[in-house]
């Protein structure tokens, strides 16, 4: 186990060992099957099997990752049916602390999802540059939600 009391935390590098180690406590190696997946891919050919083991992780995480939003969720006054909204307070942040705490469980689920598809932090912060442009040339083209479909290949082309 790292203590983080006497490691300064200041990047994803830092976040990534200490969080592929206590997957690995929790019942995944995220970062062997990132790799696995990473070494297949290079050799032209993912097994069925390592697809199988990356899904389940995957989906393990995904499903994690909805629940911590759900939780988030429930620090605002979302129901429409209350007395809040009925008073103009619908979508109120109820519980700011918890909403903070609820963000930050959600970066341990999406770390491990980075890591079981085999990124790395360098490749986050590529990824997220090449995907930023693309989300601006989106805000430029005035684009609608009806055209989303139409445009999923420009995902598909970011390496």
């Amino acid at each position: 186990m790292a203590d983080t009391d006497e490691t300064p935390l200041r990047s994803l590098h830092d976040l990534w060992p200490l969080q592929s180690a206590l997957n690995v406590r929790s019942g995944f190696d995220t970062k062997k099957l990132g790799e696995e997946l990473v070494a297949a891919e290079a050799a032209g050919d993912v097994p069925a099997e390592l697809r199988v083991r990356v899904g389940k992780a995957l989906k393990c995480y995904i499903d994690a990752l909805a629940g911590e939003c759900h939780e988030l969720q429930e620090c605002l006054s979302w129901k429409h049916w209350y007395r809040e909204a009925r008073e103009g307070r619908q979508y109120e942040l109820r519980d700011v602390q918890n909403a903070r705490v609820e963000a930050t469980d959600m970066l341990f689920f999406w770390m491990s999802i980075c890591q079981v598809l085999g990124l790395s932090p360098e490749d986050v912060f590529r990824l997220y540059a090449a995907k930023l442009g693309i989300n601006h040339r989106r805000q430029d083209e005035n684009r609608t939600q009806a055209e989303h479909g139409t445009h999923e290949d420009e995902n598909r082309a970011v390496k």
